[in-house]
């Protein structure tokens, strides 16, 4: 059985649903990524955001004064966790240095949980 260093390389979803195996493996990624307290968090957050995007900085700062968070490792791998999850999707405007995280279609599953947790 493939493990996780056989789908490094994956760029998208699709990638993943060509091998039984890959679909598994993305699908195992996508529950933990969204049933993890912290990650759930940051999805919420990004939500609540007008237009869905904010730069890491802001996020960051946004949860250390919530109290969910206060070191930047925890932050940047819980981050990297949702994007290799396609949870989130780093993008950058036009005339901007600023890399802004955004929510993805996969993300927006936590709508639907946040109406189930009411």
């Amino acid at each position: 059985m493939p493990d996780e260093f056989d789908f490094k390389k994956y760029k998208s979803f699709e990638e993943f649903s060509e091998s039984l195996e890959g679909y598994r493996y993305y699908h195992d990624l996508y529950l933990k990524a969204i049933n993890h307290p912290i990650r759930r968090k940051i999805l919420k957050t990004i939500l609540t955001i007008k237009n869905a995007k904010i730069t890491k900085e802001d996020l960051f700062l946004a949860l250390k004064n919530e109290g969910i968070l206060t070191d930047r490792n925890i932050f940047t791998y819980n981050v990297e966790y949702l994007k290799k999850a396609f949870c989130i999707e780093e993008t950058r405007e036009e005339n901007s240095k600023e890399t802004y995280l955004q929510i993805t279609q996969n993300g927006r599953v936590i709508e639907f949980l946040n109406k189930l947790e009411e």
